[in-house]
């Protein structure tokens, strides 16, 4: 019996893992487009009120939230993966042994 293809749930946990890694770094790149749009957006607003001399806790409660999201959906993405690769993993070996057990003849 041939191995389980798990290569695509192998590369989309790769590819949240490095997403997660630069979240986690607070590398802009890693986050959806409307995401750093509205970083973009916070960052203006905390940059007017900066020149003005006025803290700005509301954008930086904003920014704060959008990297906690996107760290909680990728860490959800990377769990559902592992679970679906683990899935697949498991079937295939059902099916061996299942085809173990029809190959004995007493």
């Amino acid at each position: 019996m041939s191995k389980p293809n798990t290569r695509q749930f192998d590369r989309i946990i790769e590819t949240a893992g490095r997403k997660l890694q630069g979240v986690r770094a607070r590398e802009l790149w890693a986050l959806p487009a409307g995401d750093q749009a509205k970083v973009a957006g916070y960052v203006g607003v905390a940059f007017a009120k900066a020149t003005r001399l006025k803290s700005s806790p509301m954008a930086e409660r904003g920014i704060d939230r959008i990297w906690a999201n996107a760290e909680a959906a990728l860490t959800a993405e990377i769990a559902a993966a592992e679970k679906g690769k683990a899935a697949v993993l498991a079937e295939h070996a059902a099916a061996k042994v299942a085809k173990r057990a029809e190959s004995k003849w007493w």
